[in-house]
Protein backbone atom coordinates (compact mmCIF):
# COMPACT_ATOMS: atom_id res chain seq x y z
CA UNK A 1 0.00 0.00 0.00
CA UNK A 2 1.75 3.16 -1.46
CA UNK A 3 0.70 5.58 1.72
CA UNK A 4 1.73 3.10 4.29
CA UNK A 5 4.96 1.96 2.37
CA UNK A 6 5.73 5.41 2.46
CA UNK A 7 5.06 6.27 6.15
CA UNK A 8 7.42 3.48 6.86
CA UNK A 9 10.38 5.08 4.60
CA UNK A 10 9.35 8.66 6.25
CA UNK A 11 9.01 7.58 9.80
CA UNK A 12 13.35 5.76 9.36
CA UNK A 13 14.38 9.42 8.00
CA UNK A 14 11.80 11.42 10.31
CA UNK A 15 13.53 9.91 13.66
CA UNK A 16 16.53 11.38 13.00
CA UNK A 17 15.73 15.56 12.30
CA UNK A 18 12.50 15.86 14.55
CA UNK A 19 14.25 16.04 17.81
CA UNK A 20 12.39 19.68 18.27
CA UNK A 21 9.09 18.45 17.39
CA UNK A 22 7.01 17.54 20.51
CA UNK A 23 6.37 14.31 21.24
CA UNK A 24 4.32 11.86 23.80
CA UNK A 25 3.77 7.99 24.40
CA UNK A 26 0.32 6.65 23.74
CA UNK A 27 -0.47 2.86 23.92
CA UNK A 28 3.63 2.20 23.48
CA UNK A 29 3.53 4.22 20.55
CA UNK A 30 4.96 7.67 19.83
CA UNK A 31 3.19 10.78 18.99
CA UNK A 32 5.19 12.97 16.42
CA UNK A 33 4.12 16.08 14.48
CA UNK A 34 4.88 16.44 10.33
CA UNK A 35 5.93 19.78 9.26
CA UNK A 36 6.40 21.19 5.38
CA UNK A 37 10.03 20.88 6.00
CA UNK A 38 9.80 17.03 6.74
CA UNK A 39 8.26 16.28 3.77
CA UNK A 40 10.65 18.15 1.56
CA UNK A 41 13.34 16.28 3.58
CA UNK A 42 12.21 13.08 3.31
CA UNK A 43 10.97 13.69 -0.35
CA UNK A 44 14.20 14.62 -1.24
CA UNK A 45 15.66 11.33 -0.05
CA UNK A 46 13.20 8.92 -1.37
CA UNK A 47 12.08 10.75 -4.23
CA UNK A 48 8.40 11.03 -3.46
CA UNK A 49 6.33 14.10 -4.80
CA UNK A 50 4.24 15.97 -2.40
CA UNK A 51 1.98 18.19 -3.51
CA UNK A 52 1.06 20.18 -0.56
CA UNK A 53 -1.13 23.54 -0.48
CA UNK A 54 0.34 26.30 -2.49
CA UNK A 55 0.10 29.05 0.28
CA UNK A 56 2.11 26.46 2.74
CA UNK A 57 4.58 25.85 0.27
CA UNK A 58 4.86 29.65 -0.84
CA UNK A 59 4.83 30.68 2.60
CA UNK A 60 8.16 30.34 4.83
CA UNK A 61 5.75 31.23 8.29
CA UNK A 62 3.94 28.54 7.58
CA UNK A 63 7.25 25.66 7.21
CA UNK A 64 6.89 24.60 10.76
CA UNK A 65 3.32 24.48 10.80
CA UNK A 66 2.12 20.84 11.74
CA UNK A 67 0.71 19.32 8.68
CA UNK A 68 0.01 15.72 9.61
CA UNK A 69 0.51 14.03 13.39
CA UNK A 70 0.28 10.65 14.73
CA UNK A 71 1.44 7.90 16.32
CA UNK A 72 3.96 4.95 14.28
CA UNK A 73 5.19 1.36 15.25
CA UNK A 74 7.95 -0.36 12.59
CA UNK A 75 8.88 -3.95 13.59
CA UNK A 76 11.23 -5.76 11.36
CA UNK A 77 10.19 -9.40 11.07
CA UNK A 78 13.58 -10.12 9.19
CA UNK A 79 15.97 -8.25 6.17
CA UNK A 80 13.51 -7.28 3.69
CA UNK A 81 10.17 -7.97 5.92
CA UNK A 82 8.64 -5.13 7.80
CA UNK A 83 5.64 -4.63 9.68
CA UNK A 84 4.12 -1.29 10.05
CA UNK A 85 1.65 0.20 12.37
CA UNK A 86 0.57 3.94 11.66
CA UNK A 87 -2.43 5.68 13.32
CA UNK A 88 -1.91 9.28 11.65
CA UNK A 89 -4.18 12.28 11.35
CA UNK A 90 -4.00 14.84 8.12
CA UNK A 91 -4.41 18.74 9.02
CA UNK A 92 -4.47 19.66 5.13
CA UNK A 93 -5.48 18.05 1.66
CA UNK A 94 -2.67 16.78 -0.59
CA UNK A 95 -1.52 13.96 -2.49
CA UNK A 96 1.71 12.08 -2.91
CA UNK A 97 3.60 10.42 -5.87
CA UNK A 98 6.00 8.42 -5.51
CA UNK A 99 9.03 5.61 -7.52
CA UNK A 100 9.30 2.46 -5.83
CA UNK A 101 11.60 0.39 -5.90
CA UNK A 102 10.29 -4.07 -6.46
CA UNK A 103 8.26 -5.17 -3.77
CA UNK A 104 5.20 -5.75 -2.82
CA UNK A 105 2.73 -5.29 0.12
CA UNK A 106 -0.55 -6.45 2.02
CA UNK A 107 -2.15 -3.65 3.81
CA UNK A 108 -5.30 -3.69 6.23
CA UNK A 109 -6.53 -0.26 7.02
CA UNK A 110 -8.71 0.40 10.13
CA UNK A 111 -9.79 3.65 9.65
CA UNK A 112 -9.88 6.68 7.76
CA UNK A 113 -10.66 6.55 3.86
CA UNK A 114 -7.57 7.36 1.20
CA UNK A 115 -7.89 7.32 -2.77
CA UNK A 116 -4.86 5.28 -3.74
CA UNK A 117 -3.81 3.68 -7.64
CA UNK A 118 -1.22 3.80 -10.13
CA UNK A 119 -0.49 6.91 -11.95
CA UNK A 120 -2.27 7.38 -14.87
CA UNK A 121 -5.12 4.95 -13.77
CA UNK A 122 -8.05 4.70 -11.87
CA UNK A 123 -7.44 5.27 -8.28
CA UNK A 124 -9.80 3.22 -5.88
CA UNK A 125 -11.25 4.62 -3.01
CA UNK A 126 -10.49 3.20 0.09
CA UNK A 127 -12.09 2.88 3.74
CA UNK A 128 -12.08 0.79 6.54
CA UNK A 129 -11.89 -2.51 6.65
CA UNK A 130 -10.56 -3.08 3.38
CA UNK A 131 -7.65 -5.35 2.48
CA UNK A 132 -5.10 -3.60 -0.56
CA UNK A 133 -2.76 -5.94 -1.73
CA UNK A 134 -0.12 -4.38 -3.84
CA UNK A 135 2.75 -5.26 -6.21
CA UNK A 136 4.90 -2.43 -6.91
CA UNK A 137 7.71 -2.52 -10.44
CA UNK A 138 9.49 0.54 -11.11
CA UNK A 139 6.37 3.05 -11.16
CA UNK A 140 4.88 6.34 -10.37
CA UNK A 141 2.09 4.74 -7.68
CA UNK A 142 -0.34 8.01 -6.24
CA UNK A 143 -2.06 8.35 -3.00
CA UNK A 144 -5.12 11.22 -2.15
CA UNK A 145 -5.27 12.31 1.33
CA UNK A 146 -8.28 14.45 2.68
CA UNK A 147 -7.95 16.86 5.89
CA UNK A 148 -9.06 16.00 9.09
CA UNK A 149 -8.82 12.52 8.04
CA UNK A 150 -7.88 9.85 10.39
CA UNK A 151 -5.72 7.22 8.67
CA UNK A 152 -5.09 3.84 10.38
CA UNK A 153 -3.65 0.75 9.24
CA UNK A 154 -1.38 -2.61 9.11
CA UNK A 155 0.55 -3.09 6.74
CA UNK A 156 3.66 -5.55 5.90
CA UNK A 157 6.16 -4.66 3.23
CA UNK A 158 8.45 -7.01 1.49
CA UNK A 159 11.62 -6.23 -0.37
CA UNK A 160 12.34 -8.87 -2.31
CA UNK A 161 16.04 -7.79 -2.69
CA UNK A 162 17.07 -7.37 0.68
CA UNK A 163 15.48 -10.73 1.56
CA UNK A 164 18.81 -13.01 3.48
CA UNK A 165 18.30 -16.41 3.57
CA UNK A 166 18.61 -18.16 6.67
CA UNK A 167 16.48 -20.87 9.07
CA UNK A 168 13.59 -18.11 9.78
CA UNK A 169 13.51 -16.60 5.99
CA UNK A 170 13.68 -20.71 4.66
CA UNK A 171 10.11 -21.29 6.44
CA UNK A 172 8.71 -18.27 4.71
CA UNK A 173 10.19 -18.68 1.10
CA UNK A 174 6.57 -20.17 0.22
CA UNK A 175 4.91 -17.30 1.08
CA UNK A 176 7.69 -13.82 0.28
CA UNK A 177 8.50 -15.76 -3.33
CA UNK A 178 4.99 -15.18 -4.36
CA UNK A 179 4.70 -11.73 -5.02
CA UNK A 180 0.89 -10.68 -6.27
CA UNK A 181 0.34 -10.23 -9.47
CA UNK A 182 -2.62 -7.46 -9.34
CA UNK A 183 -3.58 -4.34 -7.60
CA UNK A 184 -6.43 -4.93 -5.39
CA UNK A 185 -9.10 -3.72 -3.37
CA UNK A 186 -11.34 -5.76 -0.98
CA UNK A 187 -13.34 -6.19 2.06
CA UNK A 188 -12.00 -8.06 5.02
CA UNK A 189 -14.13 -10.46 6.78
CA UNK A 190 -15.15 -10.58 11.00
CA UNK A 191 -13.31 -12.63 12.07
CA UNK A 192 -10.21 -11.77 10.76
CA UNK A 193 -10.70 -7.78 11.86
CA UNK A 194 -11.79 -9.10 14.97
CA UNK A 195 -8.93 -11.07 15.82
CA UNK A 196 -6.41 -8.07 14.87
CA UNK A 197 -8.26 -5.48 16.79
CA UNK A 198 -7.72 -8.34 19.89
CA UNK A 199 -4.41 -8.71 19.61
CA UNK A 200 -3.39 -4.51 18.54
CA UNK A 201 -4.57 -4.72 22.35
CA UNK A 202 -2.66 -6.75 23.41
CA UNK A 203 0.07 -5.43 21.94
CA UNK A 204 0.03 -2.00 24.13
CA UNK A 205 1.77 -4.29 26.83
CA UNK A 206 5.14 -3.88 26.12
CA UNK A 207 6.23 -7.21 27.27
CA UNK A 208 4.52 -9.24 24.32
CA UNK A 209 3.92 -6.37 21.94
CA UNK A 210 7.43 -7.67 19.40
CA UNK A 211 5.61 -11.16 19.90
CA UNK A 212 1.86 -9.88 18.85
CA UNK A 213 3.24 -7.81 15.94
CA UNK A 214 5.38 -10.45 14.82
CA UNK A 215 2.15 -13.04 14.68
CA UNK A 216 0.51 -9.78 12.84
CA UNK A 217 2.99 -9.61 10.28
CA UNK A 218 2.85 -13.33 9.76
CA UNK A 219 -1.04 -12.89 9.47
CA UNK A 220 -0.60 -10.36 6.65
CA UNK A 221 1.80 -12.50 4.78
CA UNK A 222 -0.66 -15.22 4.29
CA UNK A 223 -3.35 -13.11 3.40
CA UNK A 224 -0.79 -11.35 0.75
CA UNK A 225 0.19 -15.26 -0.61
CA UNK A 226 -3.52 -15.64 -0.58
CA UNK A 227 -4.59 -12.87 -2.68
CA UNK A 228 -5.55 -10.65 0.22
CA UNK A 229 -9.12 -10.67 -0.60
CA UNK A 230 -12.44 -12.47 -0.97
CA UNK A 231 -12.70 -12.61 -4.94
CA UNK A 232 -16.76 -11.67 -4.66
CA UNK A 233 -16.12 -8.51 -2.28
CA UNK A 234 -13.36 -6.95 -4.85
CA UNK A 235 -13.90 -3.11 -5.49
CA UNK A 236 -11.13 -3.05 -7.90
CA UNK A 237 -8.73 -4.81 -9.80
CA UNK A 238 -6.26 -4.25 -12.26
CA UNK A 239 -5.01 -7.34 -14.36
CA UNK A 240 -1.33 -8.11 -15.46
CA UNK A 241 -0.36 -7.54 -18.87
CA UNK A 242 -0.13 -10.49 -20.99
CA UNK A 243 3.36 -11.90 -21.71
CA UNK A 244 4.39 -11.62 -25.79
CA UNK A 245 5.58 -14.08 -27.72
CA UNK A 246 9.24 -12.37 -28.02
CA UNK A 247 8.82 -12.39 -23.92
CA UNK A 248 7.53 -16.30 -23.77
CA UNK A 249 11.16 -16.57 -25.63
CA UNK A 250 13.28 -14.63 -23.30
CA UNK A 251 11.78 -16.55 -20.36
CA UNK A 252 12.26 -20.11 -21.53
CA UNK A 253 16.15 -19.47 -22.72
CA UNK A 254 16.59 -17.37 -19.23
CA UNK A 255 15.23 -20.67 -17.49
CA UNK A 256 17.99 -22.84 -19.42
CA UNK A 257 20.45 -20.67 -18.68
CA UNK A 258 20.05 -20.52 -15.08
CA UNK A 259 19.21 -24.52 -15.14
CA UNK A 260 22.51 -24.58 -16.50
CA UNK A 261 24.28 -22.41 -14.49
CA UNK A 262 22.63 -22.47 -11.36
CA UNK A 263 25.97 -21.96 -9.27
CA UNK A 264 26.49 -18.18 -10.38
CA UNK A 265 25.07 -15.30 -8.22
CA UNK A 266 22.44 -15.07 -9.80
CA UNK A 267 20.32 -11.58 -8.78
CA UNK A 268 16.89 -10.04 -9.85
CA UNK A 269 19.48 -7.71 -11.88
CA UNK A 270 21.90 -9.88 -13.00
CA UNK A 271 19.17 -12.16 -14.24
CA UNK A 272 16.76 -9.07 -15.72
CA UNK A 273 19.95 -8.21 -17.81
CA UNK A 274 20.88 -11.41 -18.94
CA UNK A 275 17.32 -10.99 -20.35
CA UNK A 276 16.55 -8.23 -21.71
CA UNK A 277 13.59 -7.32 -19.33
CA UNK A 278 12.99 -5.02 -17.02
CA UNK A 279 13.57 -5.88 -13.10
CA UNK A 280 9.95 -5.60 -12.48
CA UNK A 281 8.67 -7.09 -15.44
CA UNK A 282 11.03 -10.08 -15.44
CA UNK A 283 9.53 -10.84 -11.75
CA UNK A 284 6.04 -10.92 -12.62
CA UNK A 285 6.12 -12.39 -16.23
CA UNK A 286 8.28 -15.28 -14.65
CA UNK A 287 6.22 -15.97 -12.13
CA UNK A 288 2.68 -15.48 -14.57
CA UNK A 289 4.63 -17.93 -17.07
CA UNK A 290 5.86 -20.57 -14.72
CA UNK A 291 4.14 -20.29 -11.85
CA UNK A 292 6.94 -19.74 -9.29
CA UNK A 293 9.40 -16.80 -8.72
CA UNK A 294 12.35 -16.51 -10.40
CA UNK A 295 14.62 -17.01 -7.30
CA UNK A 296 12.52 -20.05 -6.64
CA UNK A 297 13.61 -21.61 -9.81
CA UNK A 298 17.24 -20.51 -8.71
CA UNK A 299 17.23 -22.69 -5.56
CA UNK A 300 15.60 -25.26 -7.77
CA UNK A 301 18.20 -26.04 -9.99
CA UNK A 302 20.47 -25.35 -7.39
CA UNK A 303 19.22 -28.33 -5.24
CA UNK A 304 18.56 -30.43 -8.87
CA UNK A 305 22.92 -30.16 -8.92
CA UNK A 306 23.62 -30.24 -5.57
CA UNK A 307 21.72 -33.90 -5.63
CA UNK A 308 23.47 -35.09 -8.65
CA UNK A 309 27.40 -33.96 -6.53
CA UNK A 310 25.38 -35.95 -3.32
CA UNK A 311 25.15 -39.22 -5.30
CA UNK A 312 28.91 -38.91 -6.17
CA UNK A 313 29.92 -38.86 -3.07
CA UNK A 314 31.18 -35.07 -2.42
CA UNK A 315 31.06 -33.50 1.06
CA UNK A 316 28.08 -31.31 1.95
CA UNK A 317 30.18 -28.33 2.59
CA UNK A 318 31.93 -29.25 -1.16
CA UNK A 319 28.06 -29.59 -2.29
CA UNK A 320 27.25 -26.54 -1.38
CA UNK A 321 30.23 -23.92 -2.60
CA UNK A 322 29.58 -26.27 -6.07
CA UNK A 323 25.98 -25.44 -6.10
CA UNK A 324 26.36 -21.68 -5.13
CA UNK A 325 25.47 -21.19 -1.95
CA UNK A 326 27.49 -19.18 0.65
CA UNK A 327 27.24 -21.38 3.76
CA UNK A 328 26.87 -25.04 4.07
CA UNK A 329 24.13 -24.41 6.83
CA UNK A 330 21.64 -22.51 4.30
CA UNK A 331 21.97 -25.17 1.61
CA UNK A 332 21.47 -27.88 4.81
CA UNK A 333 18.49 -25.99 5.32
CA UNK A 334 17.10 -25.38 1.90
CA UNK A 335 18.08 -29.09 1.09
CA UNK A 336 15.91 -30.35 4.00
CA UNK A 337 12.76 -28.78 3.23
CA UNK A 338 13.04 -29.33 -0.25
CA UNK A 339 13.60 -33.31 -0.45
CA UNK A 340 12.80 -34.29 3.67
CA UNK A 341 15.74 -35.38 4.89
CA UNK A 342 19.87 -34.02 5.69
CA UNK A 343 21.90 -33.62 2.66
CA UNK A 344 24.33 -36.00 4.24
CA UNK A 345 22.25 -39.13 4.17
CA UNK A 346 21.89 -38.52 0.95
CA UNK A 347 25.75 -39.04 0.26
CA UNK A 348 27.50 -41.89 -1.45
CA UNK A 349 28.77 -44.28 1.11
CA UNK A 350 31.86 -44.94 -1.31
CA UNK A 351 32.72 -40.84 -1.18
CA UNK A 352 34.11 -38.99 -4.90
CA UNK A 353 36.01 -41.00 -7.18
CA UNK A 354 35.23 -44.42 -5.85
CA UNK A 355 34.03 -46.79 -7.72
CA UNK A 356 30.36 -48.93 -7.08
Amino acid sequence: MQNVSTHRKYVRTHSRFVANSSTRLTGGMMVRHFTYLDFVQYGKEYDVTHCLPEAIVQDASRHRETLASGAVHEQTLCPGVTLLHTDLQFMVPYHAHSSLHDGYSFALLLSGQLRIGRERAPLCTVGPACGINTCYGNERMQTHYLPGTRLAALDVVVDQAKIEENAYTEKLLPVLDHAPAAFAVAAQDNAFLDSVKVQLALAQDQSVSGLVYEALGLQLLARARAGGANPGLAACRISETAISRHDHEKLDDLRQFILEQPWLPHSIQSLALQSGLGESALRKKFQLKFGQSIMAWVRQARLQLAQRYLEQGESVEKVASLAGYRHASNFSSAYKKQFGINPSRRQAPWGPGVGR
